[in-house]
């Protein structure tokens, strides 16, 4: 396939991409990940974002690279999403819309509860994602304040905890690619610092979303951003799994599966439906 060395301003780095690899070569997944990969996971996450020149270095190191090939997209875009909601104060999910073909897809995400903001915008054509694409403005929405802007958007939307909604376009060589998301579960989450260090991490998704789509075209982009959806249900269940085994929060458990998928040298997919199974096992043999 051919590489996507494209991406601007991406210094090179070992290639994110995961290969499958045997079920074999993994005894078990979960005598590897212990209550100290958990807890170490949990104090990353907690630790992360106190100064801005620091979370700005952070969140750089975590977005450098190239990405070797298409099948790297939707690994770099997890990535992206768990270095901006570990880097920036305030924030407590934070979500990717990506439109190709005509068609808005969430491409990655930390928190599976934003998704039905997504999904309403998705329905009514409008929101402040969707607009944000079009319109290649940056929107900040208080939803405790009143918004008016999307009024379809606004009455078939609920927002659950979220209270502070920032959605920054994804924009890179004169075209739109979609947007980044971010939800915070406090009013006014999101200050002038946040903002600058949010514009970053957008034009470094734009970039890898643009090589991707110079490389492949749109439609094997939106098809692979098919196949990474598709993926998300057994990651879901392994995150389920994690959470309550170590009593840690879905965001923490995602970025202990995102390591331990590194360090296993395992597709995130097939991680997650190796934990799952042998949860499944673990359960039928109690029973």
């Amino acid at each position: 396939m051919a590489e996507l060395a494209s991406v601007p301003e991406l210094a090179p780095e070992p290639p994110q991409s995961i290969p499958d690899a045997p079920e074999s070569s993994v005894t078990s997944v979960s005598a590897q990940i212990t209550e100290h990969d958990a807890r170490e996971a949990e104090m990353l996450h907690d630790n992360a974002g106190d100064r801005p020149l620091a979370a700005a270095q952070r969140l750089m190191e975590e977005l450098a690279g190239s990405l070797e090939g298409l099948d790297d997209l939707a690994p770099y875009l997890d990535r992206l999403v768990a270095a901006v909601n570990a880097n920036i104060d305030g924030c407590d999910a934070v979500g990717v819309t990506v439109v190709m073909d005509d068609r808005p897809r969430t491409a990655a995400y930390t928190t599976a509860g934003t998704l039905e903001i997504d999904a309403v915008q998705y329905s009514v054509g409008d929101g402040p994602c969707l607009d944000a694409f079009r319109n290649g403005r940056e929107n900040l929405v208080d939803f405790a304040g009143g918004e008016e802007r999307w009024p379809a958007f606004m009455e078939g939307c609920d927002v659950g905890d979220v209270q502070s909604l920032l959605a920054l376009p994804l924009e890179s060589g004169g075209r739109r690619f979609g947007a980044l998301n971010l939800y915070g579960y406090a009013r006014h989450a999101f200050d002038h610092t946040d903002l600058v260090l949010v514009r970053m991490a957008a034009a470094r998704a734009a970039d890898a979303l643009a090589a991707a789509v110079q490389v492949a075209g749109a439609r094997e982009v939106a098809a692979q951003m098919e196949q990474a959806m598709a993926s998300r249900a057994v990651i879901e269940q392994a995150k389920g799994v994690l959470m309550g085994r170590h009593s840690i929060s879905e965001i923490v458990a995602f970025e202990l599966l995102r390591r331990q998928s590194q360090e296993q040298n395992l597709k995130l997919r097939v991680l997650a439906a190796q934990l799952v199974a042998e949860a499944r096992s673990s359960r039928s043999e109690a029973l």
